[in-house]
């Protein structure tokens, strides 16, 4: 059976961890790599085994038609690469923000519609191992009725070392609605919508904490009422350590997972029993939970694999589908929805 075959416009730091993952799956091929520069192109298709590189992405689909295109270039950029994709007719998997704005994205929506394509963000912590696992709980009905989920993001954007606050070299994400913080947004809104449903409401309130920097804010926090939960979101340039928290609480059972150390993943749940015991038990719980996931995140990390979990799951899922012309992992309209709610995140009528 021949391969897929997949091209990646863009040769950063994200389509390193893209090319990577897409090593791993025995049914596709990379057939090409393009960057604005040729130097990180060809060192990208030297270091991954590909066979071409271009500095041109028109020139790269005049000559290749891909099965699928990965875009991983600047935000700010996206646009005009992806509507040259789908007007060609390609299906198109593009870094977040998939769009700087979202009246970009429903121009991009129109297309692929009307091109019969795939248009898809990367929203990899979806198929993260600890996401799913809270969720398969939480259809079982083992969770009882989800009530709440938190998305907490700590990242020293203001140390005086980030990349973030450079002047002499000013971060792409600066570009967009919200700075920084805008970059982390998709991220925040697609697992908050995943067990919210569809948002009724929502309020934000943007923060300046460090004032010398160069960053519109860097603290976030927002509440949203959906269709099924609620949830309590944020971002802190400024907490430590680092982490990426997802926490869900429902009537039978907590959880708690750091996305930045997989598989770490905590469990509280209703026991019968006296109080004190049980309580014993959930923590002795815990610290196993906290110890297996620190140690398997340690031999992770020893083996140079990829921080990036649910990547490989994201992109396996995608080209099953294509292969086998199923619909996209991520429906056209949730992908929408996602889009859409970003702009609300960031749009000053929901600030407090």
């Amino acid at each position: 059976m021949d391969k897929l075959k997949s091209v990646v416009i863009g040769c950063g730091a994200i389509a390193r961890e893209h090319l990577t993952a897409l090593g791993e799956l025995k049914s596709v091929e990379v057939a090409a790599v393009c960057d604005l520069s040729a130097a990180r192109a060809e060192a990208a298709a030297e270091r991954f085994g590909v066979a071409k590189w271009y500095s041109s992405h028109e020139e790269l689909l005049a000559e290749i038609r891909p099965d699928l295109v990965h875009i991983a270039t600047p935000p700010s950029s996206h646009f005009e690469i992806a509507r040259n994709c789908l007007a060609a007719g390609l299906n198109v998997l593009c870094e977040k923000p998939i769009t700087v704005d979202y009246s970009q994205f429903s121009l991009l929506k129109q297309l692929a519609i009307k091109n019969n394509c795939m248009l898809m963000e990367n929203q990899q912590m979806r198929f993260h191992s600890s996401v799913q696992y809270i969720q398969n709980l939480i259809t079982s009905g083992k969770f009882g009725d989800l009530l709440e989920v938190q998305v907490c993001v700590s990242l020293n954007i203001v140390a005086a070392d980030s990349p973030y606050i450079d002047r002499n070299a000013p971060h792409f994400a600066l570009a967009l609605r919200g700075g920084v913080v805008g970059d982390f947004l998709p991220h925040i809104a697609y697992l908050a919508y995943m067990f919210t449903g569809s948002v009724m409401d929502l309020r934000t309130i943007w923060i300046k904490h460090t004032g010398d920097s160069p960053l519109p804010a860097d603290e976030f926090r927002a509440l949203i009422k959906g269709e099924r939960a609620t949830a309590y979101v944020n971002f802190s340039g400024n907490a430590q350590p680092d982490a990426f928290l997802f926490r869900a609480a429902g009537t039978k059972m907590r959880a708690e997972a750091n996305l930045f150390e997989p598989p770490r993943l905590t469990l509280r749940r209703v026991r019968p029993g006296e109080p004190a015991l049980m309580s014993l038990l959930d923590g002795i719980g815990e610290a196993r939970d906290v110890l297996r996931g620190t140690l398997a995140g340690f031999w992770r990390k020893l083996g140079s694999k990829s921080s990036y979990d649910g990547l490989l799951e994201f992109f396996a899922r995608t080209y099953r589908a294509l292969e086998l012309h199923e619909p996209q992992p991520i429906p056209l309209e949730e992908v929408d929805e996602i889009a859409h709610l970003v702009d609300r995140l960031t749009s000053s009528d929901h600030k407090l």
